[in-house]
């Protein structure tokens, strides 16, 4: 928790709490992290996920004038990973097509997600410095459906948001399976390594022996430069 003026200014678009950090105040006026709050809670203030299946965000995105790639768990399990319930759905895209993005899905309500608050990013408005992630949906009846990871790239590479000298050429971070793109294996348990929970081990198990021999020379770097205490770095 902590301390916020009573002094709240609301607009149109979003509730401003100053000298405090993302969140809410609960019903006894001390200042809540959204992501403190319960299921239960989160759902009766800003909705419930049904997130689309990879088919349906092919289909979502078919024709799209810009790339995109399946990440996450869906990503995992596409390489290896034991399949698992999936509570959301993440898709990569670049920031350099933000605007070609939020022109296909004008139809759809965009929510900047960061720091575990909320902001609806409403037409004409402009991502906010530092925020990576969009929360898709239809309408406020409607559930999420996918949220979207913004990436950077340069010269048609791609930049890991933690060390950006590690780089891809873009065409191939990803790996196309049944006529949708993903994410491939040593980007995405680049990714997870961070957090190394229990599912993020169980992944990296599953995932390990379809590395191919670059693959995993490229991760062991790539963990050398960002995570260089990480156990992964001793299985590869």
């Amino acid at each position: 928790m902590g301390d916020a003026s009573p002094d709240v200014a609301t607009t149109a678009t979003q509730v401003t709490f100053p000298n405090a950090g993302p969140g809410q105040f609960n019903t006894y006026g001390e200042y809540q992290f959204v992501n403190e709050v319960s299921e239960g809670e989160f759902q009766r203030l800003y909705g419930r996920w049904e997130p689309l299946v990879p088919r349906e965000v092919a289909s979502l995105f078919e024709g799209a004038p810009f790339r995109w790639w399946i990440a996450g768990g869906w990503a995992a399990e596409a390489s290896g990973a034991p399949r698992r319930p999936h509570a959301d759905t993440d898709v990569v895209v670049l920031y350099e097509d933000l605007a070609a993005v939020r022109s296909w899905l004008s139809d759809f309500h965009l929510w900047e997600a960061h720091a575990g608050s909320l902001r609806p990013l409403l037409a004409g408005d402009e991502l906010k410095a530092g925020r990576q992630g969009l929360w898709v949906r239809r309408d406020a009846e409607s559930p999420w459906v996918c949220d979207l990871l913004l990436t950077r790239s340069q010269d048609g590479r791609w930049l890991f948001k933690r060390a950006p000298q590690l780089s891809l050429p873009l065409s191939e971070i990803g790996q196309t399976i049944d006529g949708i793109p993903y994410l491939r294996a040593p980007v995405v348990l680049l990714h997870k390594a961070k957090a190394l929970r229990d599912r993020d081990q169980e992944d990296f198990e599953g995932m390990l022996p379809r590395l191919t021999d670059d693959e995993r020379a490229w991760l062991a770097d790539a963990l050398a430069v960002a995570h260089p205490d990480h156990p992964w770095r001793a299985r590869l």
